[in-house]
């Protein structure tokens, strides 16, 4: 027996290597969304400590150029939607004024608001926010659009998608 990798050696273990990756990249998303027919293209996925996000647009668009983008987030650390939306309306000051929020709803383990904002990368945009927290953590949907490409009635029709999602 040769201990000299063989080419096909190499080329199998590299098949195992990229279906290990594969794996590992394309975990299930925790929320049951019941997405528009378009063919919504995952275009990012953080990872930072204990928070995963993972950044989804509409067909042709791109994670720095959208019209329109889905935020499904999940951190590890199960704690307030009060420690959740101190920091994240913290960072909305800094990088989105003016911009205006109002609650939809909110209880002690859901809030739910809108917001609207003149963002410095990627101008005037609208965006729904859930913030869940459940037993694994904190979970967090969002719907976004430039502000300029948002009729009211997408703007109810996505209302009510995010309403109707649920953790699965």
């Amino acid at each position: 027996m040769s201990l000299v990798p063989t080419a096909v050696n190499i080329r199998i273990a590299a098949c195992f290597l990229l279906l290990s990756f594969a794996a590992v990249a394309v975990a299930e998303e925790r929320w049951d969304l019941p997405l528009d027919p378009r063919d919504w293209k995952l275009v990012a996925e953080n990872r930072e400590g204990r928070l995963t996000e993972r950044i989804y647009v509409a067909p042709g668009e791109s994670e720095f150029f959208w019209n329109e983008k889905i935020v499904i987030g999940h951190q590890r650390l199960a704690f307030s939607t009060e420690d959740y939306m101190i920091p994240f309306m913290e960072w909305v000051d800094g990088n989105c004024r003016p911009y205006k929020m109002k609650p939809i709803e909110q209880t002690e383990t859901a809030v739910f608001v809108q917001w609207e904002g003149d963002c410095r990368i990627t101008g005037p945009q609208f965006e729904y926010r859930r913030v869940v927290v459940a037993r694994d953590g904190v979970h967090v949907l969002a719907y976004s659009a430039k502000t300029s490409r948002l009729s009211e009635a997408k703007r109810q029709a996505w209302l009510e998608i995010l309403r109707g999602a649920r953790l699965k």
